[in-house]
């Protein structure tokens, strides 16, 4: 199924494929609110066909790419929920499957590197993750202010997800900041 991207389908059909490519936009705006120093080294652990890696490498960013899933990009056959984090990386930013989002984030969480999640926006709205959040607080949660073309430009298909990152910082967060983020102009 590769290439296949279902939106506002049931979980039985998301389970099957549960591949969202990330639209750039909403990469940069993410970039654009993080400010990182240029020599920083991400993991992109979920790397699908590499639209994050380049709009993170546009940012002059080192991007160790990997993925589970050969979809012609990065290193193939690396599990992220099982794999050891190499020690020259300084920062993980992913768009997870949604449907083991809460295990990327509890790995990431393993790893002791700061991080940001991708994330549907109804994603803190579930009582199941209240433990989660109030054992390891985001220092951010970024609404996206639209609603990304996870399709790109689909004939006939209209943006319906909600999306929001979730940062992590490499300690705890005392409060998390709550900043909404606009549409980098110009950019699909």
């Amino acid at each position: 199924m590769k290439g296949t991207v279902l939106a506002n389908s049931s979980a039985i059909d998301r389970s099957k494929t549960d591949f969202y490519p990330t639209p750039s936009n909403v990469t940069i705006a993410l970039m654009k609110y993080l400010q990182l120093p240029l020599d920083t080294i991400i993991w992109e652990p979920a790397c699908g066909e590499g639209h994050m890696v380049n709009v993170l490498s546009n940012f002059c960013h080192r991007v160790y790419a990997t993925e589970l899933f050969d979809r012609g990009f990065g290193v193939v056959g690396i599990d992220f929920l099982t794999a050891k984090l190499p020690n020259w990386i300084d920062w993980i930013i992913t768009n997870p499957p949604f449907s083991l989002s809460e295990q990327f984030i509890r790995r990431c969480i393993d790893h002791k590197k700061p991080f940001a999640m991708l994330l549907k926006s109804q994603y803190w709205h579930a009582e199941c993750r209240l433990k989660l959040f109030k054992e390891y607080p985001p220092m951010a949660i970024l609404p996206l202010t639209w609603r990304p073309d996870f399709l790109f430009k689909v004939k006939n298909a209209r943006p319906t997800m909600e999306v929001l990152w979730a940062v992590w910082g490499d300690r705890l967060a005392e409060r998390t900041e709550y900043v909404p983020l606009v549409k980098p102009p110009g950019v699909s």
